[in-house]
């Protein structure tokens, strides 16, 4: 069960639903470091980006487009002010479907790990190219808390089974800088895939249905396990960084 799939798409079949490497807390955290507020209009990308962007909506009034990959993503909102503020819009990352100059803010979460260099450095300038001038940027992605060495660059490849690509925390300020982004500061935060606390935080009453569903299937027991003593034997080395910068 799920042996082709990436870890995060892997765990959604167990039944998780925050499929973020920092979870809810991070996303939380990266808000408050941004700083929005109701007069700003923010783009939100990543995993269930249309309920992200709900969120954000709700927690800081700003107005929020999600970028989804197709209609089904979007989320139906029955309150009609909250429904006004936060729309969704299909698109590719690579090629967004909006304005140049059209936002204030940019939230992008578990997306830039995922992408080899180069499409790392294309997206992250095709944020740019929406935002206007002085508008801010927010990333919210797995990251190396040191240098891996190649053993763990090995074992995290075969744990997550997918296209994963990481930076320490300075590759993550290069590329924001080179994508035409200043003054960067940045938290580091735990990978809550797998903590106990982060995944009570994430799924609540649901996370023993998690463990659950693990047990059910050898398969899935043994991937499961192996990515668990993965994150927590070498917690050293795994990390997520959240970061924010302007546009220069």
């Amino acid at each position: 069960m799920g042996d082709q799939l990436p870890l995060p798409e892997f765990l959604a079949t167990l039944g998780k639903t925050e499929l973020k490497p920092g979870g809810a807390y991070a996303t939380g955290a990266l808000l408050r470091m941004l700083d929005l507020n109701g007069h700003e209009h923010a783009l939100v990308i990543g995993p269930h980006a249309a309920n992200t962007a709900l969120f954000v909506s709700m927690t800081t009034q700003a107005t929020t487009e999600a970028l989804v990959s197709e209609e089904a993503d979007k989320v139906t909102e029955d309150d009609p002010a909250l429904k006004r503020r936060s729309t969704a819009r299909v698109g590719k990352v690579e090629e967004l479907p909006f304005d140049d100059a059209h936002f204030d803010a940019a939230i992008i979460e578990a997306t830039l790990s995922y992408q080899v260099g180069p499409h790392q450095q294309a997206t992250l300038k095709e944020i740019a190219r929406v935002l206007e001038p002085g508008a801010r940027i927010g990333l919210h992605e797995l990251a190396w808390r040191q240098p891996p060495t190649p053993e763990v660059e090995k074992q995290l490849r075969e744990v997550w089974q997918g296209e994963v690509h990481p930076h320490v925390v300075r590759g993550w300020w290069d590329l924001l800088e080179e994508a035409g982004f200043k003054d960067v500061r940045n938290e580091l935060a735990v990978v809550s895939y797998f903590t106990r606390q982060g995944m009570e935080n994430d799924e609540g009453d649901t996370a023993i249905d998690i463990f659950h569903s693990a047990f059910e299937d050898p398969d899935s027991l043994q991937r499961f396990s192996r990515a668990l003593h993965e994150f927590a034997d070498n917690r050293h080395y795994y990390g997520v960084i959240l970061a924010t910068a302007t546009k220069a």
